[in-house]
């Protein structure tokens, strides 16, 4: 779908034989050639043939004119209206009208086979029977010099001079020459028995001249137009055909023309504002008269311009193609709509899409909206000479537009960009054509190409378009309109949403347009984008990219680049990062420590040669096996090769030693970005730049975004982590990460890796019992029944199949949570002759108490069989409950003692039960408020606040060495001087009072129950099948009572009591009105 397939240009633009002259169009030229001037040359405009069949577009407008007009002259139908006024603020059609009119006029019906397709045929009169007059306003002689006198020369002169020449002039006598309008006999003189066209072309610049010549002058000039249009109006035979600039555009392009005008007719130098409110004051006056009587016609509008343009450059376009070219569109719109305008939304601008073709809309808007605004750009005929040079080069590159849009404009042709930047006046700019964009010296430049050019090289499109150039020149176009106002005029620069709207078509889509411009910003010299205007535009300003251009040459292969890419490398990972130990730019194994402490996670050095990651976890240098092999994990970047590696899909042209040289180039030449930036930020001055250009925005952010995507690009690239895996095999597994510095991502992505391969113990894994599980079969694969802990934490750091620890924390965690999970015992012997362990816990024992350390020397695993084997193994030990009261009969009987004393009283009575179990007994017994105990080197009756009871002991154990006393003795000796309200019950009292209460208990509290229950415990209760359960709650709040009725009417149902069932309930703070205490304390 390309224009080259739907369009045929002129047989002469394609051959290079089109002379661009041909588009300057010239009323006066046509008429002296009809007049005989043997120096006008022909061309398109003076052969009335080639006029309307090559080079006319048939308007409406146009066609309007020429029927009113020659309707008019014909003298038989007075409805024609006699006086018409042409507007346009475009300078399309006003001109092309008139010339047309002029050749009718001429030739008439010679010329009505040619003339068909503008007029009825039947309209036209017989050639030379009409009077032509022609007069250009802005070139129309005001004065003649007699001497020493200035003679007015007036309109009406003029016009009686085109009419009857010399003689006529001189029979209207002195009128002719009198700045004061002539009466009623000048029009019976002049026009009578005549058919005449009068074409007043430019007349408010006519009237401008008169009245700087003249003060007053506008005046007649209008009191001259109201007598001829009321003349013409009388009269069929007499048309009038007068062109303005519209009223909102009048002038506004014209400034430097109309100053240079007044001062010509007033002989002297006149300021812009004074040109400018005379010239506003003489179009006033002008206006009023015709827009009273004159008839007002557009020759082109807005819809047309583009079949006008089309019809001088191509003899044919298919409109099959245009309506194709315009589906393609509005698909690649409706995809991309949220980044466009909201015409491009509208299915209207489909219309506009086939209306335009083979010009884009946005096109045809630049050159009418805003190129045309530009005062030096000769309107159409600019226009035309664009277009013309633009569609050559089209064809001639063969090029695949499907439509023709800003951005294919040829800047690099230096026809078209001589025509563009000298007709602008805009001659500064030619720079950022060659150094930015692509222009006809772009090849003089020591990168031999342009900023835009470079980018396409880098970044090349999937199609082969210039996309950076395209983005780039459209947004330089947009610019030359309000180039001196900058951001102060409305037509300078172009909107973001505008700029994709104008560049992008199908294939080059808006998403990617947008791409290239954010690339851009940080690339180009020139280009420049206002966050406070949202506009894109061209600055012939101080660039910071070009002096970032500048430094970021004088860079290339510096050592500082190298360093900051190392330096970049050592934020990957911070050291010390979740208790690896890190190791940065790692080149050889020996870099490696070869301890057995924790992880160490090594780096391989960006620029490394290409390395063996087996080396590096096997070997501590050249012939030196590693010990710790299993604790080496390796990360190697994408930028260095590994030897022997071959991944699916690697060829010659695509394979690890390719990407990795791609790879280290990216990372240079970011490198070398960042490190621009900050030279120019630690210097400004020294390239001619404030601070305060510095302190842009924009210029920090960038900044920010390229240290940031150093920072990214590197950790990215250390994606590649080898270990030693299942087996003991050294193996690669690839981690991703978003990138940033310190790690934590880095990290946490190895940690899933290796979590998900069970190549790691964490302190949570740990814990669990299948954990324990797989320890089990590691711990004693060997058909040895026993370990040292020595011994596996070395397994551990030197096994390659076994995992690795997270920290050494975690090995003591696993140990603990195997011995209550049963799967193994840990055990410390005492002296040499010893056959029992001095120290023994198992699952059916105590717990290991925390403060003991399992590194020190002596600790053991042994199997739960291998323990029984050895007779190690306690058996019928009572549960905790039973010993729990024995303790508390002994305490009560002691009153005051020793831990160790009452570990030896029950032991006396109830046989050997250990220090640790009267421990725990008596910490259940405190926390339950039975007791109160303080450490050996403390006196209660020194200082009663060291004992500890209920509230001071929650995450506390007593030592063998501590003291107990009962509540009632701590009372007696004075250490507890507070009244204790202490609701206690145990033993057979509690039997009767508690159990048959327990299954109702929390319809108790849903009812009345108020207290808290800061102890409760039931033992002992028996299970069908004869298996005990006890049932052991803690600090009770109301609230947690009413929940229980889940836990306790099943609990009560399911089980039965007997001798061997025992409860204890403790209540401290015993309240007022409370049912459950009103209930135990009923007789």
């Amino acid at each position: 779908m390309s224009i080259l397939e739907f369009c045929q240009p002129r047989a002469d633009l394609l051959a290079g034989t089109l002379n661009p002259e041909i588009f300057t169009a010239n009323l006066m030229q046509v008429i002296d050639h009809y007049r005989g001037d043997p120096d006008v040359v022909q061309n398109i405009y003076t052969d009335p043939v080639a006029f309307f069949g090559e080079g006319t577009y048939p308007t409406e407008g146009m066609r309007q004119v020429l029927r009113n007009c020659f309707g008019r002259l014909g003298g038989t139908d007075a409805t024609y209206p006699a006086i018409q006024r042409m507007e346009s603020a475009f300078g399309g059609g006003k001109t092309h009208t008139l010339i047309g009119a002029t050749h009718l006029a001429f030739q008439g019906t010679a010329i009505a086979a040619a003339a068909q397709g503008v007029i009825d045929p039947a309209l036209l009169l017989a050639p030379g029977e009409v009077t032509v007059v022609g007069i250009a306003g802005d070139r129309v002689a005001i004065h003649e010099t007699h001497g020493a006198r200035l003679i007015p020369y007036t309109l009406w002169g003029e016009i009686a001079f085109q009419i009857g020449g010399e003689a006529l002039y001189q029979s209207i006598g002195p009128g002719a020459s009198s700045f004061g309008s002539p009466g009623d006999e000048y029009f019976d003189v002049v026009f009578k028995g005549r058919k005449v066209l009068i074409m007043l072309d430019e007349l408010a610049a006519y009237a401008a001249r008169i009245e700087a010549a003249r003060p007053g002058g506008r005046a007649s000039v209008a009191t001259f137009l109201m007598s001829l249009f009321q003349y013409a109006k009388e009269h069929t035979g007499l048309a009038v055909i007068l062109t303005l600039a519209s009223q909102r555009d009048a002038f506004a392009r014209q400034t430097a023309m109309i100053q240079d005008l007044v001062s010509q007719a007033r002989g002297q130098d006149v300021s812009k504002e004074e040109a400018l409110g005379i010239a506003r004051a003489a179009d006033g006056e002008v206006r009023s008269v015709v827009q009273r009587d004159a008839t007002a016609v557009v020759p082109v509008r807005g819809q047309e311009i583009s079949r006008v343009l089309a019809r001088r450059l191509f003899v044919h376009i298919d409109q099959g193609g245009a309506a194709a070219a315009a589906d393609a569109y509005m698909e690649m719109y409706r995809r991309t709509a949220l980044l466009l305008p909201e015409q491009a939304r509208q299915e209207t601008y489909r219309e506009r899409l086939t209306a335009h073709y083979p010009f884009h809309p946005t096109l045809i808007d630049y050159l009418t909206d805003k190129l045309a605004t530009v005062e030096s750009f000769q309107g159409t005929r600019g226009v035309l000479r664009v277009l013309a040079l633009t569609v050559a080069n089209l064809w001639r590159r063969r090029s695949p537009a499907p439509m023709i849009h800003a951005c294919h404009l040829d800047l690099r042709d230096p026809r078209l960009s001589d025509e563009l930047v000298s007709r602008t006046e805009s001659a500064e700019l030619m720079p950022i054509i060659n150094a930015d964009i692509g222009g006809p010296d772009s090849g003089d430049l020591k990168a031999q190409h342009s900023n835009a050019a470079l980018a396409d090289r880098a970044n090349p499109h999937p199609d082969g378009f210039p996309l950076h150039e395209y983005a780039w020149k459209t947004v330089f176009l947009h610019s030359l309109a309000g180039f001196g106002d900058g951001l102060g005029s409305n037509v300078f620069g172009i909107a973001k949403q505008d700029a994709l709207f104008a560049t992008a078509f199908p294939g080059m889509t808006p998403p990617q347009v947008e791409t290239a411009l954010d690339a851009l910003r940080s690339q180009a010299y020139y280009l420049r984008y206002s966050e406070t205007e949202g506009r894109y535009y061209a600055s012939t300003g101080v660039s910071i990219n070009r002096v970032l251009a500048d430094i970021r040459r004088a860079l290339r292969g510096t050592k500082g680049v190298d360093q900051l890419i190392h330096e970049t490398s050592r934020k990957v990972v911070k050291p010390g990062t979740l208790n690896f130990e890190v190791i940065a730019e790692v080149e050889l194994p020996e870099r490696i420590p070869d301890k057995g402490t924790k992880p160490t996670l090594a780096l391989v050095a960006l620029d490394s040669p290409a390395v063996r990651p087996e080396h590096f976890i096997t070997q501590a240098g050249a012939n030196k096996p590693r010990l710790h092999q299993n604790l080496v994990f390796l990360l190697v970047p994408d930028t260095v090769e590994v030897n022997g590696e071959h991944r699916p899909g690697d060829d010659m042209l695509d394979n690890a030693a390719t990407r990795a040289l791609d790879l280290r180039e990216r990372l240079n030449g970011i490198g070398i970005d960042v490190l621009a930036r900050r030279t120019l930020k630690n210097n400004p001055a020294g390239y001619g730049l404030s601070e305060a250009v510095l302190s842009d925005q924009t210029f920090n952010r960038d900044t920010k975004e390229r240290e940031q995507a150093l920072l990214t690009v590197v950790t990215q690239a250390y994606r590649n982590l080898w270990y030693p895996g299942q087996g003991g095999k050294i193996i690669r597994h690839e981690i991703s990460t978003a990138g940033g510095e310190g790690g934590r991502s880095v990290i946490e992505s190895i940690r899933e890796v290796l979590l998900a391969d069970g190549k790691l113990v964490t302190a949570e894994l740990a814990v669990t019992s299948a954990t324990a599980g797989a320890a089990l079969k590691l711990f004693f694969a060997a058909n040895k029944d026993y370990q040292t802990l020595a011994d596996l934490r070395g397994a551990f750091a030197c096994r390659r199949d076994w995992p690795v620890l997270e920290d050494k924390g975690s090995f003591d965690t696993l140990v603990r949570a195997g011995i209550r999970h049963g799967a193994w015992c840990l055990f410390r012997m005492g002296s040499a002759e010893s056959e029992r362990p001095a120290d023994f816990y198992a699952r059916e024992t105590d717990e290991v108490p925390l403060p003991i350390d399992l590194a020190e020397q002596g600790w053991s695993l042994v199997t739960p069989q291998g323990a029984k084997q050895r007779n190690w193994t306690a058996v019928d030990k009572p549960d905790a409950a039973q010993v729990r009261k024995w303790v508390q009969e002994a305490i009560v009987q002691a009153r005051y003692c020793s831990v160790t004393d009452v570990a030896a009283a029950v032991a006396q009575t109830h046989g050997d039960i250990s220090v640790q179990d009267t421990g725990r007994a008596i910490d259940e017994l405190v926390k339950a408020n039975y007791l109160y105990v303080h450490a050996p080197d403390k006196d209660p009756s020194l200082d009663p606040s060291v004992l500890r009871g209920a509230n001071e002991w929650v995450l506390e154990t007593v030592s063998p060495d501590y003291q107990v006393v009962t509540r009632t003795e701590a009372a007696t000796r004075g250490w507890v001087t507070t009244k204790d309200e202490t609701l206690s019950l145990s033993g057979e009292q509690a039997r009767k009072k508690v159990l048959p209460l327990l299954r109702g208990l929390a319809g108790i509290y849903k009812t009345g129950g108020t207290s808290t229950i800061d102890y409760l415990e039931v033992s002992g209760l028996k299970l069908p099948e004869g298996g005990r359960i006890t049932l052991q709650l803690h600090q009770l709040k109301p609230d947690d009572v009413r929940a229980l009725d889940e836990l306790l009417d099943p609990a009560m149902s399911l089980t039965t009591q007997d001798a061997e069932t025992e409860v204890q309930i403790v209540i401290n703070e015993p309240r007022p009105g409370c049912k459950l205490v009103a209930e135990l304390k009923a007789s």
